[in-house]
């Protein structure tokens, strides 16, 4: 199953024309980064130890970075969370990250394709209000001892 979503998510990508960097590849997990506009997007095909479903996608993104926190950044945050259709915001050393996870056992290329292009949509609509009403800088990588977990 690993190697048929391997397969399926970078047919999309090379579709898409996102050139992607391995990441990881160690016959359990697979996953890849490319960047878009000025983020890099990661998505990641884990093993969860559920027979049901062996395997989940994890889409992250960081967002913002240089961003400080305060009650306003995070109330927001809290409140697009409520409106997303998929995925939400999360806070982590100055950076807001983008995180969608999905398990499925027979998970379609159209599936993966939408969930990819909604996310990244998502991420690139966000970012520029978050820049423009709270600070910050579009990111091009994770913050610096950032743990990628699903």
């Amino acid at each position: 199953m690993l190697e048929n979503m391997k397969k399926i998510l970078t047919d999309i990508l090379q579709k898409k024309n996102l050139h992607y960097m391995v990441l990881v590849d160690d016959g359990k997990s697979f996953g890849v980064q490319f960047p878009l506009s000025d983020t890099v997007f990661t998505i990641h095909i884990l093993p969860t130890d559920m027979p049901d479903l062996p395997y989940a996608v994890v889409f992250n993104a960081p967002v913002v970075v240089d961003v400080a926190p305060n009650p306003s950044l995070l109330m927001f945050l809290l409140q697009t969370n409520l409106q997303l259709p998929i995925g939400s915001f999360g806070y982590f050393g100055n950076t807001i990250i983008y995180k969608h996870s999905t398990t499925d056992n027979d998970l379609t290329e159209n599936e993966l394709e939408r969930i990819l292009s909604i996310s990244t949509n998502i991420v690139l609509t966000y970012a520029e209000n978050i820049i423009k009403n709270f600070g910050g800088r579009m990111a091009l990588d994770f913050p610096p001892n950032f743990n990628l977990q699903a």
